[in-house]
Protein backbone atom coordinates (compact mmCIF):
# COMPACT_ATOMS: atom_id res chain seq x y z
CA UNK A 1 0.00 0.00 0.00
CA UNK A 2 0.92 3.58 -0.78
CA UNK A 3 2.30 5.83 2.29
CA UNK A 4 1.00 8.66 0.79
CA UNK A 5 -1.44 10.09 -2.04
CA UNK A 6 -1.01 13.63 -2.92
CA UNK A 7 -4.12 14.86 -4.72
CA UNK A 8 -5.83 17.95 -6.74
CA UNK A 9 -2.87 19.29 -7.74
CA UNK A 10 -1.61 21.18 -10.42
CA UNK A 11 1.75 19.49 -11.15
CA UNK A 12 5.03 21.55 -12.04
CA UNK A 13 7.52 18.60 -12.86
CA UNK A 14 10.72 20.66 -12.76
CA UNK A 15 10.96 20.16 -16.50
CA UNK A 16 10.17 23.36 -17.82
CA UNK A 17 6.89 21.91 -18.70
CA UNK A 18 3.52 23.47 -18.37
CA UNK A 19 1.51 22.24 -15.05
CA UNK A 20 -1.21 19.99 -15.42
CA UNK A 21 -3.69 18.41 -13.25
CA UNK A 22 -2.89 14.62 -11.41
CA UNK A 23 -1.79 12.69 -8.69
CA UNK A 24 1.09 11.24 -7.07
CA UNK A 25 1.52 7.95 -5.47
CA UNK A 26 3.86 7.72 -2.93
CA UNK A 27 5.74 4.49 -1.31
CA UNK A 28 8.67 4.77 1.19
CA UNK A 29 11.30 7.77 -0.14
CA UNK A 30 10.08 7.70 -4.34
CA UNK A 31 7.50 8.46 -6.01
CA UNK A 32 5.25 4.86 -7.42
CA UNK A 33 3.39 6.99 -9.73
CA UNK A 34 1.72 9.93 -11.27
CA UNK A 35 -1.63 9.73 -12.53
CA UNK A 36 -4.64 11.69 -13.87
CA UNK A 37 -6.98 9.92 -11.69
CA UNK A 38 -6.82 7.62 -8.70
CA UNK A 39 -9.30 5.37 -7.08
CA UNK A 40 -8.55 5.30 -3.63
CA UNK A 41 -8.68 1.79 -1.78
CA UNK A 42 -11.45 2.35 0.69
CA UNK A 43 -9.02 1.72 3.61
CA UNK A 44 -6.57 3.87 2.32
CA UNK A 45 -6.17 6.20 5.68
CA UNK A 46 -7.41 9.92 5.27
CA UNK A 47 -4.40 10.92 6.96
CA UNK A 48 -2.14 10.05 4.14
CA UNK A 49 -4.05 11.62 1.35
CA UNK A 50 -2.66 15.19 0.51
CA UNK A 51 -5.24 17.19 -0.84
CA UNK A 52 -3.32 19.97 -2.48
CA UNK A 53 -6.80 21.77 -3.06
CA UNK A 54 -6.04 22.99 -6.30
CA UNK A 55 -2.66 24.31 -5.51
CA UNK A 56 0.82 23.86 -6.92
CA UNK A 57 2.71 20.51 -6.37
CA UNK A 58 6.55 20.83 -7.42
CA UNK A 59 9.85 18.61 -6.73
CA UNK A 60 10.92 20.17 -3.51
CA UNK A 61 13.96 23.19 -4.08
CA UNK A 62 17.37 22.55 -4.64
CA UNK A 63 20.07 25.54 -3.58
CA UNK A 64 23.45 24.40 -4.62
CA UNK A 65 25.43 27.22 -3.29
CA UNK A 66 25.27 27.75 0.24
CA UNK A 67 27.59 28.18 3.11
CA UNK A 68 26.10 25.63 5.84
CA UNK A 69 28.73 23.39 6.10
CA UNK A 70 28.62 23.48 10.35
CA UNK A 71 24.79 24.33 10.47
CA UNK A 72 24.81 21.09 8.17
CA UNK A 73 26.27 19.35 11.59
CA UNK A 74 23.18 20.46 14.28
CA UNK A 75 20.01 20.72 12.35
CA UNK A 76 20.98 24.30 12.76
CA UNK A 77 19.19 25.76 9.66
CA UNK A 78 16.85 22.30 8.78
CA UNK A 79 13.72 24.58 9.75
CA UNK A 80 14.15 27.37 7.59
CA UNK A 81 15.19 25.49 4.94
CA UNK A 82 12.11 23.20 4.77
CA UNK A 83 9.91 26.28 5.52
CA UNK A 84 10.99 27.91 2.52
CA UNK A 85 10.51 24.45 0.55
CA UNK A 86 14.32 23.99 0.24
CA UNK A 87 14.59 19.79 0.84
CA UNK A 88 18.50 19.87 -1.19
CA UNK A 89 21.71 22.02 -0.46
CA UNK A 90 24.86 21.62 -1.72
CA UNK A 91 28.02 23.23 1.05
CA UNK A 92 31.20 24.23 1.10
CA UNK A 93 31.65 26.83 -2.09
CA UNK A 94 33.65 29.59 -2.94
CA UNK A 95 36.83 27.69 -1.81
CA UNK A 96 35.46 27.98 1.73
CA UNK A 97 34.73 25.04 2.74
CA UNK A 98 35.20 23.79 6.84
CA UNK A 99 36.92 20.42 5.59
CA UNK A 100 39.74 19.61 5.27
CA UNK A 101 41.77 21.70 7.54
CA UNK A 102 44.45 19.20 8.54
CA UNK A 103 46.18 20.31 12.02
CA UNK A 104 49.05 22.47 11.73
CA UNK A 105 46.96 25.79 10.01
CA UNK A 106 43.79 24.28 11.71
CA UNK A 107 43.03 27.32 13.95
CA UNK A 108 44.15 29.92 11.57
CA UNK A 109 41.95 28.83 8.37
CA UNK A 110 38.64 27.90 10.77
CA UNK A 111 39.10 31.29 12.19
CA UNK A 112 39.53 32.66 8.62
CA UNK A 113 35.72 31.54 7.21
CA UNK A 114 34.52 32.13 10.48
CA UNK A 115 32.91 35.11 9.15
CA UNK A 116 31.16 33.15 6.21
CA UNK A 117 30.89 29.66 8.06
CA UNK A 118 30.38 30.58 11.24
CA UNK A 119 32.56 28.35 14.20
CA UNK A 120 32.07 24.80 14.62
CA UNK A 121 29.45 23.69 17.17
CA UNK A 122 30.69 23.02 20.71
CA UNK A 123 30.69 19.35 20.44
CA UNK A 124 32.92 19.19 17.79
CA UNK A 125 35.67 20.90 19.41
CA UNK A 126 38.25 19.45 22.14
CA UNK A 127 39.82 20.56 24.96
CA UNK A 128 42.78 21.43 23.08
CA UNK A 129 40.97 23.31 20.90
CA UNK A 130 41.01 21.48 17.84
CA UNK A 131 38.43 20.05 15.73
CA UNK A 132 38.49 16.32 14.46
CA UNK A 133 35.42 16.67 12.22
CA UNK A 134 37.33 19.15 10.17
CA UNK A 135 40.85 17.60 10.22
CA UNK A 136 39.58 15.58 6.75
CA UNK A 137 37.18 15.29 4.44
CA UNK A 138 36.06 12.01 5.53
CA UNK A 139 35.59 12.94 9.25
CA UNK A 140 33.21 15.81 8.39
CA UNK A 141 31.41 13.59 6.02
CA UNK A 142 31.03 10.88 9.00
CA UNK A 143 29.94 13.54 11.03
CA UNK A 144 27.04 14.73 8.28
CA UNK A 145 25.98 11.34 7.85
CA UNK A 146 25.51 10.60 11.46
CA UNK A 147 23.31 14.16 11.48
CA UNK A 148 19.76 13.20 11.01
CA UNK A 149 18.53 15.80 8.59
CA UNK A 150 15.33 16.61 7.35
CA UNK A 151 17.21 18.37 4.27
CA UNK A 152 19.10 15.99 1.52
CA UNK A 153 23.12 17.51 1.62
CA UNK A 154 25.67 17.41 -0.63
CA UNK A 155 29.53 19.04 -0.07
CA UNK A 156 31.74 20.55 -2.17
CA UNK A 157 35.59 20.61 -1.02
CA UNK A 158 37.41 24.03 -0.82
CA UNK A 159 40.17 24.50 -3.15
CA UNK A 160 40.99 27.55 -1.18
CA UNK A 161 40.75 25.53 2.14
CA UNK A 162 42.89 22.56 0.51
CA UNK A 163 45.84 25.57 -0.10
CA UNK A 164 45.75 26.62 3.19
CA UNK A 165 45.85 22.99 4.71
CA UNK A 166 48.85 22.18 2.62
CA UNK A 167 50.39 25.48 3.21
CA UNK A 168 49.11 28.36 5.25
CA UNK A 169 48.10 31.83 3.96
CA UNK A 170 51.92 32.48 3.44
CA UNK A 171 52.44 33.92 -0.26
CA UNK A 172 54.23 32.57 -3.14
CA UNK A 173 54.32 29.50 -4.99
CA UNK A 174 53.34 26.12 -3.68
CA UNK A 175 56.57 24.17 -2.82
CA UNK A 176 56.11 20.60 -4.66
CA UNK A 177 55.74 18.81 -1.19
CA UNK A 178 53.38 21.32 -0.87
CA UNK A 179 51.17 20.38 -3.87
CA UNK A 180 51.51 16.97 -3.57
CA UNK A 181 49.72 17.65 -0.31
CA UNK A 182 47.23 19.50 -1.91
CA UNK A 183 46.71 17.05 -4.95
CA UNK A 184 46.56 14.21 -1.78
CA UNK A 185 43.79 16.42 -0.36
CA UNK A 186 41.88 16.77 -3.37
CA UNK A 187 42.02 13.17 -4.25
CA UNK A 188 40.71 12.30 -0.56
CA UNK A 189 38.33 14.73 -0.55
CA UNK A 190 36.62 12.93 -3.90
CA UNK A 191 36.68 9.38 -2.14
CA UNK A 192 35.16 10.48 1.03
CA UNK A 193 32.08 11.63 -1.20
CA UNK A 194 32.97 15.18 -2.32
CA UNK A 195 30.53 16.29 -5.19
CA UNK A 196 33.32 19.06 -6.87
CA UNK A 197 35.73 20.97 -5.83
CA UNK A 198 34.87 24.94 -5.12
CA UNK A 199 36.91 28.06 -6.11
CA UNK A 200 37.23 30.95 -4.45
CA UNK A 201 39.83 32.59 -6.39
CA UNK A 202 39.10 36.26 -5.07
CA UNK A 203 39.54 35.13 -1.39
CA UNK A 204 42.81 33.94 0.21
CA UNK A 205 45.40 32.05 -0.29
CA UNK A 206 43.60 31.54 -3.81
CA UNK A 207 44.10 34.52 -5.07
CA UNK A 208 47.84 33.43 -5.21
CA UNK A 209 47.60 31.40 -8.25
CA UNK A 210 47.74 32.10 -11.67
CA UNK A 211 46.34 30.62 -14.46
CA UNK A 212 49.18 27.81 -14.85
CA UNK A 213 48.94 26.96 -11.38
CA UNK A 214 45.41 27.35 -10.77
CA UNK A 215 45.57 24.55 -13.78
CA UNK A 216 47.99 22.57 -11.95
CA UNK A 217 46.75 22.14 -8.39
CA UNK A 218 43.54 20.78 -10.34
CA UNK A 219 45.60 18.14 -12.58
CA UNK A 220 43.95 15.31 -10.53
CA UNK A 221 40.47 16.10 -12.18
CA UNK A 222 41.31 15.92 -15.31
CA UNK A 223 39.27 14.13 -17.98
CA UNK A 224 37.51 13.19 -14.85
CA UNK A 225 33.88 14.97 -15.54
CA UNK A 226 33.82 15.96 -12.13
CA UNK A 227 32.95 20.06 -11.96
CA UNK A 228 34.55 23.17 -10.52
CA UNK A 229 32.50 25.15 -9.19
CA UNK A 230 34.19 28.89 -9.16
CA UNK A 231 33.99 32.53 -7.11
CA UNK A 232 35.89 33.98 -10.36
CA UNK A 233 38.63 36.71 -9.22
CA UNK A 234 36.64 39.68 -9.91
CA UNK A 235 33.07 40.30 -10.90
CA UNK A 236 33.57 44.45 -11.60
CA UNK A 237 36.02 46.08 -13.72
CA UNK A 238 37.44 42.66 -14.83
CA UNK A 239 34.77 40.34 -14.97
CA UNK A 240 35.11 38.83 -18.40
CA UNK A 241 38.89 38.62 -17.52
CA UNK A 242 38.29 36.46 -14.64
CA UNK A 243 35.73 34.72 -16.72
CA UNK A 244 37.85 33.77 -19.67
CA UNK A 245 40.82 32.24 -16.71
CA UNK A 246 38.40 30.43 -15.37
CA UNK A 247 36.79 28.93 -19.12
CA UNK A 248 40.70 28.43 -19.53
CA UNK A 249 41.18 26.06 -17.20
CA UNK A 250 37.90 24.23 -17.08
CA UNK A 251 39.63 23.58 -21.01
CA UNK A 252 42.62 22.82 -20.31
CA UNK A 253 41.71 20.37 -17.96
CA UNK A 254 38.24 18.95 -20.05
CA UNK A 255 36.10 18.90 -17.17
CA UNK A 256 32.31 20.71 -16.59
CA UNK A 257 32.37 24.56 -14.97
CA UNK A 258 29.96 26.01 -13.06
CA UNK A 259 30.47 29.37 -12.77
CA UNK A 260 29.01 31.04 -9.04
CA UNK A 261 26.35 33.70 -7.95
CA UNK A 262 26.98 35.51 -11.48
CA UNK A 263 26.58 39.41 -11.26
CA UNK A 264 28.58 42.96 -12.88
CA UNK A 265 29.47 45.08 -9.90
CA UNK A 266 29.79 48.59 -10.24
CA UNK A 267 27.04 50.93 -12.20
CA UNK A 268 29.41 51.49 -14.97
CA UNK A 269 29.92 47.29 -15.72
CA UNK A 270 25.89 47.17 -15.75
CA UNK A 271 24.08 46.86 -19.16
CA UNK A 272 27.15 46.24 -21.19
CA UNK A 273 29.08 43.67 -19.46
CA UNK A 274 26.43 41.56 -19.00
CA UNK A 275 25.38 40.67 -22.29
CA UNK A 276 29.23 40.43 -23.41
CA UNK A 277 29.30 37.78 -20.79
CA UNK A 278 26.32 35.54 -22.44
CA UNK A 279 28.25 35.74 -25.28
CA UNK A 280 31.72 34.45 -23.79
CA UNK A 281 29.48 31.54 -22.45
CA UNK A 282 28.23 30.96 -25.84
CA UNK A 283 31.19 30.74 -27.17
CA UNK A 284 33.12 28.93 -24.73
CA UNK A 285 29.79 26.06 -25.54
CA UNK A 286 30.53 26.33 -28.81
CA UNK A 287 33.79 24.78 -28.28
CA UNK A 288 33.11 22.00 -26.50
CA UNK A 289 33.24 23.54 -22.37
CA UNK A 290 30.26 22.22 -20.56
CA UNK A 291 29.36 25.43 -18.74
CA UNK A 292 26.38 26.62 -16.81
CA UNK A 293 25.83 28.99 -13.69
CA UNK A 294 24.29 30.58 -11.05
CA UNK A 295 22.78 33.36 -9.60
CA UNK A 296 20.77 34.78 -6.27
CA UNK A 297 17.67 36.99 -6.33
CA UNK A 298 18.76 39.93 -4.43
CA UNK A 299 21.27 43.15 -5.42
CA UNK A 300 22.76 43.02 -1.96
CA UNK A 301 25.46 40.33 -1.85
CA UNK A 302 27.42 39.25 1.61
CA UNK A 303 30.88 38.03 2.19
CA UNK A 304 34.48 39.03 4.09
CA UNK A 305 34.28 42.60 4.87
CA UNK A 306 38.22 42.19 4.32
CA UNK A 307 37.15 41.54 0.93
CA UNK A 308 37.48 45.00 0.22
CA UNK A 309 41.04 44.97 0.45
CA UNK A 310 43.56 44.51 -2.18
CA UNK A 311 45.26 41.29 -2.71
CA UNK A 312 48.53 42.90 -1.56
CA UNK A 313 47.23 43.48 1.71
CA UNK A 314 45.62 39.87 2.22
CA UNK A 315 48.58 38.06 1.47
CA UNK A 316 50.24 35.93 4.75
CA UNK A 317 46.78 35.82 6.47
CA UNK A 318 44.81 37.39 9.56
CA UNK A 319 48.58 38.57 11.55
CA UNK A 320 49.73 39.98 9.00
CA UNK A 321 46.66 41.96 7.58
CA UNK A 322 46.38 43.61 10.84
CA UNK A 323 50.18 44.34 11.16
CA UNK A 324 49.93 46.23 7.59
CA UNK A 325 46.81 47.93 8.99
CA UNK A 326 48.41 49.24 11.82
CA UNK A 327 50.99 50.87 9.64
CA UNK A 328 50.30 54.75 9.09
CA UNK A 329 51.80 54.98 6.63
CA UNK A 330 50.69 51.90 4.39
CA UNK A 331 47.05 52.93 5.60
CA UNK A 332 47.63 55.79 3.50
CA UNK A 333 48.96 53.89 1.04
CA UNK A 334 46.04 51.65 1.07
CA UNK A 335 43.59 54.59 0.65
CA UNK A 336 44.94 55.91 -2.54
CA UNK A 337 44.55 52.44 -4.04
CA UNK A 338 41.01 51.99 -2.98
CA UNK A 339 40.11 55.35 -4.42
CA UNK A 340 41.41 54.32 -7.78
CA UNK A 341 39.63 52.07 -10.41
CA UNK A 342 41.53 48.58 -10.69
CA UNK A 343 41.90 45.73 -13.11
CA UNK A 344 43.77 44.09 -10.84
CA UNK A 345 40.73 43.31 -8.27
CA UNK A 346 37.84 43.53 -7.56
CA UNK A 347 37.81 47.18 -5.78
CA UNK A 348 34.08 47.40 -3.84
CA UNK A 349 35.02 50.84 -1.97
CA UNK A 350 35.47 52.70 -5.21
CA UNK A 351 32.63 50.31 -7.46
CA UNK A 352 29.96 50.88 -4.64
CA UNK A 353 31.27 53.52 -1.95
CA UNK A 354 31.15 53.39 1.81
CA UNK A 355 27.30 54.66 1.81
CA UNK A 356 26.55 50.71 -0.04
CA UNK A 357 28.81 48.42 2.82
CA UNK A 358 27.62 47.25 5.55
CA UNK A 359 29.02 45.75 8.52
CA UNK A 360 26.65 43.42 9.17
CA UNK A 361 28.21 40.94 11.74
CA UNK A 362 30.22 42.87 14.65
CA UNK A 363 31.46 41.22 17.78
CA UNK A 364 33.82 43.79 20.12
CA UNK A 365 32.42 45.81 22.55
CA UNK A 366 33.52 49.00 20.66
CA UNK A 367 31.76 48.10 17.47
CA UNK A 368 29.35 45.83 18.08
CA UNK A 369 26.27 48.52 18.14
CA UNK A 370 26.89 49.56 15.26
CA UNK A 371 26.08 46.07 13.16
CA UNK A 372 23.94 46.64 10.14
CA UNK A 373 25.34 50.05 9.89
CA UNK A 374 27.48 51.29 7.01
CA UNK A 375 30.86 51.90 6.75
CA UNK A 376 30.21 55.71 5.96
CA UNK A 377 27.24 55.91 8.64
CA UNK A 378 29.80 54.26 11.59
CA UNK A 379 31.93 57.17 10.35
CA UNK A 380 29.90 59.55 10.39
CA UNK A 381 28.67 58.42 14.09
CA UNK A 382 32.42 58.07 15.42
CA UNK A 383 33.71 60.97 13.69
CA UNK A 384 36.51 59.56 11.75
CA UNK A 385 37.35 59.37 8.37
CA UNK A 386 35.51 56.21 6.55
CA UNK A 387 38.96 54.61 5.28
CA UNK A 388 40.28 54.49 9.10
CA UNK A 389 37.35 53.40 10.12
CA UNK A 390 37.30 50.48 7.82
CA UNK A 391 41.20 49.50 8.52
CA UNK A 392 39.87 50.26 12.54
CA UNK A 393 37.19 47.64 12.56
CA UNK A 394 39.21 45.40 11.06
CA UNK A 395 41.72 45.59 13.24
CA UNK A 396 39.66 45.50 16.26
CA UNK A 397 37.62 42.99 15.28
CA UNK A 398 40.41 40.78 14.12
CA UNK A 399 38.84 40.89 10.40
CA UNK A 400 35.97 37.95 11.43
CA UNK A 401 33.50 40.99 9.80
CA UNK A 402 30.75 40.02 7.54
CA UNK A 403 29.42 43.09 5.49
CA UNK A 404 26.67 43.33 3.20
CA UNK A 405 27.31 45.19 -0.47
CA UNK A 406 24.62 46.41 -2.91
CA UNK A 407 26.50 46.18 -6.12
CA UNK A 408 23.97 44.75 -8.96
CA UNK A 409 21.36 45.64 -10.84
CA UNK A 410 18.01 44.06 -11.14
CA UNK A 411 18.05 44.26 -14.82
CA UNK A 412 20.90 42.07 -15.44
CA UNK A 413 20.06 39.88 -12.82
CA UNK A 414 16.87 39.22 -14.29
CA UNK A 415 18.87 38.65 -17.76
CA UNK A 416 21.01 36.51 -16.19
CA UNK A 417 18.46 34.36 -14.34
CA UNK A 418 16.24 34.38 -17.87
CA UNK A 419 19.74 32.70 -19.05
CA UNK A 420 18.50 28.98 -20.13
CA UNK A 421 22.05 27.76 -18.44
CA UNK A 422 21.17 29.85 -15.12
CA UNK A 423 19.87 28.69 -11.86
CA UNK A 424 19.06 30.10 -9.07
CA UNK A 425 20.79 29.47 -5.31
CA UNK A 426 20.92 31.79 -2.35
CA UNK A 427 24.69 31.86 -1.44
CA UNK A 428 23.37 32.23 2.01
CA UNK A 429 26.77 32.81 4.74
CA UNK A 430 26.32 32.01 8.54
CA UNK A 431 28.42 34.17 9.93
CA UNK A 432 28.67 33.31 13.83
CA UNK A 433 26.59 36.87 15.57
CA UNK A 434 25.39 39.73 14.30
CA UNK A 435 22.15 40.20 11.09
CA UNK A 436 21.91 37.43 8.42
CA UNK A 437 21.35 38.58 5.08
CA UNK A 438 17.59 37.53 4.27
CA UNK A 439 18.38 35.13 1.68
CA UNK A 440 19.12 32.84 4.36
CA UNK A 441 15.59 32.58 5.07
CA UNK A 442 13.87 33.41 1.93
CA UNK A 443 15.45 33.49 -1.60
CA UNK A 444 13.88 30.99 -3.06
CA UNK A 445 10.33 31.90 -2.42
CA UNK A 446 11.64 35.80 -2.96
CA UNK A 447 11.08 34.68 -6.72
CA UNK A 448 7.68 32.91 -6.52
CA UNK A 449 6.40 35.85 -4.92
CA UNK A 450 7.77 38.85 -6.75
CA UNK A 451 9.02 37.57 -10.06
CA UNK A 452 6.06 35.07 -10.82
CA UNK A 453 3.49 36.03 -8.66
CA UNK A 454 3.78 39.87 -8.85
CA UNK A 455 5.66 41.13 -11.61
CA UNK A 456 4.82 37.75 -13.66
CA UNK A 457 8.41 37.88 -15.13
CA UNK A 458 9.11 34.10 -14.85
CA UNK A 459 5.87 31.77 -15.46
CA UNK A 460 5.60 29.17 -12.82
CA UNK A 461 7.41 26.30 -14.63
CA UNK A 462 10.23 28.95 -15.76
CA UNK A 463 11.18 29.43 -11.77
CA UNK A 464 10.22 26.09 -10.01
CA UNK A 465 12.67 24.73 -13.69
CA UNK A 466 15.69 26.87 -11.90
CA UNK A 467 14.93 26.12 -8.95
CA UNK A 468 14.74 22.24 -9.49
CA UNK A 469 15.48 20.00 -12.44
CA UNK A 470 17.94 22.94 -13.86
CA UNK A 471 19.97 22.96 -10.18
CA UNK A 472 20.34 19.68 -9.72
CA UNK A 473 22.55 19.28 -13.76
CA UNK A 474 25.67 21.29 -12.10
CA UNK A 475 26.63 18.81 -9.92
CA UNK A 476 24.64 15.62 -10.84
CA UNK A 477 22.33 14.89 -8.53
CA UNK A 478 19.07 12.50 -9.05
CA UNK A 479 16.91 15.49 -7.39
CA UNK A 480 14.51 18.25 -9.05
CA UNK A 481 12.07 16.17 -11.04
CA UNK A 482 8.79 14.88 -10.53
CA UNK A 483 7.96 11.04 -12.45
CA UNK A 484 7.97 7.70 -10.84
CA UNK A 485 10.75 6.22 -9.74
CA UNK A 486 12.36 9.83 -8.26
CA UNK A 487 12.61 10.75 -4.86
CA UNK A 488 9.43 12.14 -3.41
CA UNK A 489 10.75 15.68 -2.41
CA UNK A 490 7.85 17.36 -3.04
CA UNK A 491 6.20 20.89 -1.92
CA UNK A 492 2.63 21.51 -2.23
CA UNK A 493 1.85 25.26 -1.79
CA UNK A 494 -0.66 28.19 -3.35
CA UNK A 495 1.42 30.42 -4.87
CA UNK A 496 -1.41 33.42 -3.54
CA UNK A 497 -0.66 32.39 0.01
CA UNK A 498 3.38 32.38 -0.07
CA UNK A 499 5.04 35.20 2.28
CA UNK A 500 8.22 36.34 2.64
CA UNK A 501 8.87 37.86 5.87
CA UNK A 502 12.60 38.12 5.86
CA UNK A 503 13.96 41.71 4.84
CA UNK A 504 17.01 43.48 6.00
CA UNK A 505 16.04 45.34 8.56
CA UNK A 506 14.55 42.01 10.31
CA UNK A 507 15.96 39.09 8.41
CA UNK A 508 15.78 35.91 10.53
CA UNK A 509 12.10 35.67 9.77
CA UNK A 510 10.36 31.93 8.04
CA UNK A 511 8.61 32.17 5.21
CA UNK A 512 4.29 31.18 5.31
CA UNK A 513 2.32 29.50 3.45
CA UNK A 514 3.72 26.13 1.97
CA UNK A 515 1.07 23.28 2.87
CA UNK A 516 3.17 20.59 2.77
CA UNK A 517 7.26 20.08 2.01
CA UNK A 518 8.09 16.26 1.94
CA UNK A 519 11.77 14.88 2.15
CA UNK A 520 12.64 11.11 1.05
CA UNK A 521 8.55 10.77 1.35
CA UNK A 522 8.21 12.11 5.06
CA UNK A 523 6.43 15.46 5.60
CA UNK A 524 9.15 17.94 7.29
CA UNK A 525 6.07 20.89 6.70
CA UNK A 526 2.87 20.36 7.02
CA UNK A 527 0.64 23.99 7.05
CA UNK A 528 3.88 25.73 8.57
CA UNK A 529 4.76 23.56 10.99
CA UNK A 530 8.29 21.67 11.17
CA UNK A 531 9.10 18.33 12.17
CA UNK A 532 12.90 17.19 11.83
CA UNK A 533 12.07 13.94 9.87
CA UNK A 534 15.27 12.54 9.73
CA UNK A 535 14.88 11.65 6.39
CA UNK A 536 17.02 13.60 4.66
CA UNK A 537 20.14 12.08 2.37
CA UNK A 538 23.67 13.01 2.38
CA UNK A 539 24.61 12.98 -1.52
CA UNK A 540 27.98 11.63 -2.34
CA UNK A 541 29.45 11.89 -5.87
CA UNK A 542 28.53 8.50 -7.71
Amino acid sequence: MADYIICNGKIVNGKNEAPFEGNIIIEGSRIKEITKTTEFPSDFPTERILDAKGGYVTPGFIDIHRHGDWQALENGDDELLNRQGLTTVVNGNCGLSVAPVGTEHQKEILGFISSVTGNPPEKYIKEDKSCPAAEFFHAYMDALKATKRSVNTGMLAGNGTIRACAAGYRTGSLTKEELRTAWKQIEESLDAGALGISLGIAYAPEFEYDEKSLIEVLSPLKDTGIPITTHVRSEGDSLIESQKEVLHAAKALHIPLHISHVKCIGKKNWGTKCEEALRLFAQARAEGVQLDFDLYPYLTGSTQLVHVLPPECQKGGTDEIIRRLKDRTYRKHLTEVLKTPSDEFENIVELAGFDQIYASTLHTEKYKAYAGKTIQEIADFTGNDPYDTLYDILIEENCQVTMLDTIASEEDMLHFLKDEYANLISDAIYPAGGKYHPRVYAAFPKVLTDYVRDRQIFTIEEAVYKMTGRAAKPLHLDRGVLEAGKAADINIFHLENLKVKADFDDPDQFCEGFDYVLTGGKIAVRDDRWTNTGSGEVLVRK
